[in-house]
């Protein structure tokens, strides 16, 4: 791969340790793709999906080698939801590596370090078992994230801590969403990988991708099975809610309910032509009062035995 580092889209270049070469590239430099077409002599179907910013987890298994893009995290300062994964792109042949970016992503950078320090994957078929594990290893600690989000969840909903369940509930419901949006198209991506006869891949490479494929096939029940939790608890927090707003109305009903007769009493009383009844009575306000309270025991005991409270 000569001349690579002087392209304005090179970003690494590794030697292998079992031999080969492994090159990372940028595309946000249109260099990048005339390098891919002209130097290292891609098909040029290759090199469109290569350099497509906007790509869909698939792969392409050619003669020469096999072409793979897959959706990956990169958790820091950059991409603060994990779930919002970011391409990679892959080529592999005989020789070469070949992979592009439009933003760093976490398993790239993990092979990076390994093969500055000396160690890593040693042929092109093991850097892509190697970076599929590094990929769904990172996956894992995220899912067991989720699992403990809904958890709490229910046992807010439990206890009818609706208002503490709502915020978190939409925002675990969105991030479910966000990884099988992402994770589930490259389910067949890894099926056709573990069953690919291809001279590239060896049968211990293979069995590792059937490994990732079992490991991705548990996430994503995993995660329809969170989302089937959360959906049943949204309709949990909808009754509750329901039931609440419900009681509220019978208070505000009961209230009117019993007050009416005693603004009636009271109007009534206020403008009797006899005058005001116990007027001339030293304790007359009390006796009103007491046959108003009597009056509202009276309802109360009615509505108790018609089952209304």
């Amino acid at each position: 791969m000569t001349d690579v580092k002087t392209s304005p889209g090179f970003l690494h270049l590794h030697a292998l340790n079992g031999g080969g070469e492994w090159l990372h590239m940028c595309i946000k430099h249109r260099e990048t793709s005339a390098y891919l077409m002209e130097v290292a002599m891609l098909d040029d179907l290759v090199v469109d999906a290569m350099i497509e910013e906007d790509t869909r987890s698939r792969v392409r298994v050619l003669d020469d080698g096999i072409m793979v893009l897959l959706k990956a995290m990169h958790v820091g300062q950059d991409m603060a939801r994990p779930e919002d994964m970011v391409s990679i792109r892959i080529w592999i042949d005989k020789t070469r590596v070949i992979t592009t970016r439009e933003a760093d992503v976490d398993p790239i950078l993990a092979l990076h370090q390994k093969l500055s320090a000396g160690a890593g994957p040693t042929t092109p078929g093991e850097f892509l078992a190697d970076l599929i594990e590094e990929h769904l290893d990172e996956v894992d600690d995220h899912i067991e994230e989720l699992e403990d989000a809904v958890n709490r969840i229910e046992g807010l909903v439990g206890t009818h801590q609706t208002e503490a369940a709502c915020p978190n509930m939409a925002q675990t419901q969105s991030r479910i969403s966000g990884f099988l949006r992402h994770l589930g198209p490259q389910k067949p991506v890894l099926e056709h990988l573990s069953r690919c006869k291809h001279s590239l891949l060896s049968e211990r490479e293979r069995t590792r991708i059937d490994d990732g494929l079992d490991q991705l096939l548990r996430y994503l029940e995993t995660l329809q099975n969170l989302r089937d939790r959360v959906d049943i608890l949204n309709d949990q927090v909808a009754r509750i809610q329901d039931r609440q707003l419900t009681r509220s109305s019978f208070v505000f009903s009961v209230v009117a309910t019993l007050f009416l007769p005693l603004g009636f009493i009271v109007s009534a009383f206020g403008v009797s032509l006899m005058g005001v009844p116990f007027e001339g009575h030293a304790n007359g306000f009390t006796i009103l009062m007491v046959i108003c309270l009597a009056l509202v025991a009276g309802m109360l005991v009615l509505f108790r035995w018609r089952k209304w409270l």
